[in-house]
């Protein structure tokens, strides 16, 4: 895997370092964040569901109610992630993708979550760099670094035994495209019994955006409260 060396590529480096937490350095202000934020999402008064119906996470409830008062807008960004199948010990192929923002977004930067007895493959395995391919949604971009995200994790992923691999991006212009923005590489436990659905989602930080030039709250609150789950299937 190739990354750009630039300025543009550090500064997205140091965003991911401190939005994730991949390295061991001191996560208390984080810590003290998230537990605020779990609070905010308690204190809801009633429970926040998905598009299915189905109760969300409390990072996810962070997430409705950082935009609860962000005016809503019909249409927008629609991100997702791959349904996939793979067998046991295989790499199984996982993409995030985006439509109706085709040109439209410059900057994003989103966790995706997997469980933890999966392995995300790795481009440098002493930075926790994770391996991936870009898509033409993300072909012009100005800089990309995705890292997993296994130390320091916060108690909802421990608590769920999730991991997540953080990715961010950023363009010189609105020049996000709609498709494929990466496909990630997760190794499928050799024990993995036929049949098994590993579940694909998202945590969300309050630093996460999917952005335009003019930093349209209403753009990226759709784009937050529209994401779609993915999943692994073991065939």
């Amino acid at each position: 895997m190739k990354h750009k060396i630039s300025a543009v590529i550090m500064t997205l480096a140091m965003a991911a370092v401190c939005m994730t937490g991949c390295l061991d350095s001191d996560k208390k202000g984080s810590t003290d964040q998230n537990d605020q934020n779990t609070a905010a999402a308690t204190e809801a008064a009633e429970p926040v569901t998905d598009e299915n119906g189905e109760e969300m996470s409390e990072s996810m409830e962070l997430m409705r109610i950082k935009f609860k008062d962000v005016p809503e807008i019909e249409s927008g960004p629609l991100i997702k992630m791959s349904n996939t199948e793979a067998k046991p010990g295989e790499i199984a192929k996982v993409t995030v993708s985006v439509t109706g923002a085709d040109k439209k977004w410059s900057m994003c930067g989103i966790h995706i979550t997997y469980p933890d007895v999966l392995e995300c493959q790795l481009d440098d395995e002493e930075e926790l760099i994770a391996e991936y391919e870009l898509g033409k949604a993300t072909e012009h971009n100005s800089g990309f670094v995705a890292m997993d995200w296994q130390r320091n994790l916060d108690p909802e992923l421990t608590r769920e035994h999730k991991r997540s691999v953080f990715f961010t991006t950023m363009f010189q212009d609105n020049n996000g495209k709609d498709g494929d923005i990466a496909t990630f590489f997760f190794k499928v436990p050799n024990d993995a019994q036929p049949g098994t659905v590993y579940e694909l989602g998202y945590y969300y930080m309050d630093s996460d955006m999917f952005r335009d030039l003019d930093a349209n709250m209403s753009f990226e609150k759709y784009a937050f409260e529209h994401l779609e789950g993915g999943s692994i299937t073991v065939r």
